[in-house]
């Protein structure tokens, strides 16, 4: 029989074992204290994962039942039947999987925090002890709750408090509730045992100390929720009000992505009725960095959010297949930084406006001036309502008319058959001269820019045989154009979250403005992480301006300068090359008090290319001995797509040796072992160690653009930095 046991999280088989907690000597008087609730709410989570692996239990005896009937049915009809049956008990197997996981999750660690709230109910003092988790728990017998879930507002009182505070409130469904935060506690939980409790009563030293373990026990995964472990300024961002765009400039490692991703399970539990997960999008920087960040929301518990690039996303919604490529011509960097600015989005928006115009006047009608007149009232009293509508309803209103005079004057013709060929014919003008990218190609040849701008960009928007090619720059304003003239309403997202967004252009961040209602979005990156030319963001006023321009006027901005993700020997060991290279108003990052090992910096003679077997084999051995430490994730950082395509080649003969699957980047698969990328690819992960290859002044010269790919790839590492130089070393390193 077909089981799916090896799906479920392993603890499902020691479930009766780990509620059983009559073997269980608490060792101290606080875990004395503790453990009677951590015992009642494992009681409950073991009854819930037990009675949902049983039900797993008979669901795979259905299925392999319906297989029978299925071989069993000589009819065709029948045993399509069956087979629907069969599909519709593996999907059942599946939610179920996927269930019993977040339970078995839960019975694992089931809270993370308790604060003790004094307050005064019913006119007298009362000490609430509050249980915070990842989710909550209800006493079904009193209907009072075991675990309060981390969203709820009284998870600020432990959030923005280091420690015992007074005069503090917060805001509950009777009204607001005001008391003393007598304590505060938090938990290291495993398999519903305490391994560590940190009392908090010290003030910060015991919340770092909380924090600091955390952080040094994080191990080959990819990101995870931090609900356990987030900071009062991240807390604050995560529960920003909603309506409004939000800006997060981060320094590397400071939780940007988690605070996004959050920030989006807190929306969905604090406004369940306006914002919902199938009607929300999270933008990413590649495929991999998607693979990455994929098991946070299910493990917030949530479903259905769609994550993508904003190429793909952009030529989704534009309809373009596989036959639309890249033309391969070398991108003039100036004109690509034009074609994504604020002016550039001015001329998109003048042009727009003259292409109406025109097209109006051009319709093959004598009473064209009706259906003229008509659109722009719509325009003026239904600004909402797309332009292909408006088109519409002004020439039904056109024809309306010329019945409607007819009638009155009691002149009438049996003109329906030609009135019908007319509408026939000025809806397929409208149709034709509507084309978003046919619309953008007509700018440039109407001499609305530059000659030197339309030449270039008309040479690339072509065709070549069966494909037809566009620049990268040009994706954008298509799409911008494309949404003015057929609407948003269908691709309209109820939250936008935009991650790495310093790689964006302000036409990017435009289109996507378009379609996020109220200008619901988030946008997160790091002006000194942006590696692909020409720099679009060079300040986030210029977003801000594009919000001004859009009479946004309620938005905020967040900075965030710590780094939680690599130890202070690595953070100190950049800030040396990157202090005297980034403006003097660009905050370096601030480690957090984490200490690890020195930097090792080893030399070669050649790069990879150059180097003998010999060579390779003691790169191999360095691999190896990371290993051999607890390096769950490595990553072989490279200059670039060629380079990383070199070392791959060279190293992938010794996957058998070094016992690690060797990953090539181009699977977008964020892997245990080791992977080789890109410095471009590796924005947004982070690795337990990283070994920057062939560091030489060829690969990293003393430029703008070789100090952001440093930085990037010197802040990937989570714990260990190994870094590779050849004898003609790069000028950047020179300390």
């Amino acid at each position: 029989m077909q089981t799916f046991e090896k799906e479920l999280n392993p603890i499902h088989t020691r479930v009766r074992q780990i509620s059983d907690f009559s073997q269980v000597k608490p060792s101290t008087e606080i875990e004395q204290e503790e453990y009677p609730h951590l015992e009642k709410v494992t009681q409950l989570n073991a009854y819930t994962s037990e009675k949902m692996i049983k039900r797993l239990k008979e669901l795979e005896i259905e299925l392999e039942e319906q297989v029978k009937q299925i071989q069993m049915e000589s009819d065709l009809d029948a045993r399509k039947d069956a087979v629907g049956v069969y599909n519709k008990i593996l999907k059942s197997i599946e939610e179920n999987i996927e269930r019993i996981n977040r339970e078995l999750s839960k019975l694992d660690s089931p809270y993370f925090g308790k604060i003790l709230f004094e307050t005064e109910l019913s006119n007298k003092k009362q000490e609430l002890p509050i249980y915070i988790g990842k989710f909550a728990l209800m006493d079904e017998q009193t209907y009072k709750p075991l675990i309060s879930d981390w969203r709820a507002p009284i998870a600020n009182l432990y959030y923005e408090n280091s420690g015992p505070t007074n005069n503090l409130q917060y805001n509950t469904p009777s009204g607001l509730r005001k008391g003393n935060l007598l304590q505060k506690r938090q938990f290291n939980i495993s398999e519903a045992r305490f391994k560590n409790i940190y009392d908090a009563k010290s003030g910060n030293m015991a919340a770092d100390e909380f924090l600091l373990a955390q952080l040094n026990q994080r191990l080959g995964q990819k990101l995870q929720d931090i609900v356990a472990t987030i900071q009062a300024q991240q807390n604050g961002i995560i529960r920003e009000e909603i309506d409004k765009p939000v800006i997060i400039q981060g320094v590397a490692g400071s939780g940007k992505t988690t605070i996004l991703l959050h920030r989006l399970a807190y929306l969905f539990y604090s406004h369940k009725e306006r914002i919902h997960s199938e009607k929300s999008l999270v933008i990413g920087p590649n495929k991999m960095f998607l693979d990455y960040i994929a098991d946070v929301l299910p493990s917030l518990g949530i479903e259905s959010v769609e994550a993508n690039t904003y190429i793909f996303w952009a030529k989704n919604i534009l309809g373009w297949d596989k036959t639309y490529v890249l033309h391969p011509s070398e991108e003039d960097l100036d004109i690509k930084e034009y074609k994504g600015s604020l002016e550039f989005i001015d001329i998109l928006d003048s042009y727009f406006e003259e292409f109406e115009s025109d097209l109006l006047e051009s319709i093959p009608y004598s009473r064209k001036d009706i259906v003229r007149r008509r659109y722009y009232e719509l325009k003026e009293t239904y600004p909402n309502i797309t332009m292909d509508e408006r088109l519409t309803l002004s020439l039904e209103y056109a024809f309306a008319q010329k019945q409607f005079r007819e009638k009155k004057t009691g002149f009438l013709t049996d003109t329906h058959d030609m009135d019908n060929s007319k509408k026939k014919e000025i809806l397929k003008y409208f149709n034709n001269s509507t084309l978003p990218i046919e619309v953008y190609r007509n700018m440039f040849k109407r001499g609305y820019l530059p000659t030197k701008i339309s030449k270039y960009t008309l040479q690339a928007l072509a065709r070549s045989g069966k494909n037809k090619t566009y620049r990268m720059e040009d994706l954008a304003p298509i799409l911008y154009l494309h949404l003015k003239i057929h609407g948003h309403k269908e691709y309209e997202k109820e939250y936008v979250m935009i991650d790495e967004a310093q790689d964006l252009s302000l036409v990017q961040i435009a289109t996507l403005l378009q379609i996020s209602k109220k200008q619901n979005v988030t946008i997160a990156g790091d002006l000194a992480q942006s590696i692909i030319p020409p720099f679009y963001i060079k300040d986030w006023n210029q977003v801000i301006q594009l919000f001004k321009k859009w009479a946004i006027k309620n938005y905020s901005y967040h900075q965030l300068n710590r780094c939680y993700r690599t130890t202070l020997e690595i953070i100190e060991y950049g800030n040396k090359i990157f202090r005297d290279r980034f403006p003097k108003n660009y905050k370096l990052p601030e480690a957090v008090l984490r200490h690890g090992e020195d930097i090792r910096i080893l030399q070669h003679n050649k790069d990879i290319k150059g180097l003998n077997e010999k060579d390779v084999k003691e790169l191999v051995e360095i691999l190896k001995k990371e290993y051999e430490k607890g390096s769950v994730t490595c990553a072989l950082i490279c200059r670039d797509k060629e380079h990383t395509k070199q070392t791959y080649e060279r190293l992938l003969p010794y996957e058998h040796y070094l016992e690690k699957d060797i990953v090539d980047y181009t699977l977008n698969d964020y892997k245990t072992g080791l992977l080789i990328l890109p410095v471009e690819d590796a924005k947004g992960l982070e690795f337990d160690t990283v070994i920057l290859l062939d560091v030489n002044d060829q690969n990293y010269p003393d430029t703008e653009l070789s100090t952001r790919l440093l930085y990037v790839a010197i802040t990937r590492a989570l714990h260990r930095l190994i870094i590779i130089e050849n004898i003609n070393k790069s000028p950047l390193l020179k300390q």
